[in-house]
């Protein structure tokens, strides 16, 4: 079975930045609440002030580091506003996170968008490679949507490895609301050797240029 791991290093946020990145967790929730026809100039020039000064501080290209680029994952990014986040404890050959989405997440009335569901797994379920000290692409990711996935609430997503052969390693995992399963996963992660794995990289990073 794999050893245990410590969860992947990441850049630390300054006070600043990481007071701008709970500013706008809370701008995102609160302009849900908003009405479409609200008018008010000052909100607009505010928000474009911002964007402005946010792009002016920009100095990193879309190649960072993986120290840097880990605080961008769209689900536990620090530095990314729309990531919830999401917090992840790593076991011996098992994950566990903790999440919580907010109305901006919503599809269903009071549930978590099924899209989101299936990223959170996706994430969670990918997470394990870590625990194989290999590089993996996902090969195949199936969902069961058991029941809804509520917003404004606490879930607990649950991730383990069943299986590892010499080119793929089999997952299993789910999403838990007060102990009831709301979606299931299970996924087959393809091992890829370093120079396959960065050939990958390389041609995504060329075709988002």
């Amino acid at each position: 079975m794999p050893k245990h791991v410590a969860e992947p290093d990441i850049a630390t946020l300054s006070s600043s930045m990481q007071r701008t990145v709970d500013a706008l967790r809370r701008a995102m929730k609160a302009i849900y609440h908003v009405h479409p026809s609200h008018d008010d100039e000052a909100i607009a020039r505010t928000a474009e002030e911002l964007a402005d000064a946010l792009q002016t501080a920009s100095t990193m290209g879309l190649g960072q580091p993986s120290f840097e680029r880990h605080t961008r994952s769209p689900l536990n990014g620090t530095m990314n506003p729309m990531a919830p986040p999401v917090t992840y404890e790593y076991g011996e050959n098992s994950i566990t996170a903790k999440a919580r989405f907010h109305e901006g997440y919503q599809g269903p009335p009071a549930c978590v968008h099924g899209g989101l569901v299936a990223a959170l797994l996706d994430d969670a379920l990918g997470r394990t490679r870590h625990l194989t000290g290999r590089n993996c692409v996902t090969g195949s990711l199936n969902i069961t949507y058991k029941r809804p996935t509520p917003i404004n609430a606490d879930l607990t997503v649950e991730a383990r490895i069943d299986e590892i052969h010499e080119r793929k390693f089999l997952v299993t995992g789910e999403i838990l609301h007060e102990g009831q399963v709301t979606a299931s996963a299970s996924a087959v992660f393809v091992f890829l050797d370093d120079k396959k794995f960065n050939a990958l990289v390389s041609d995504a990073r060329d075709a988002s240029r």
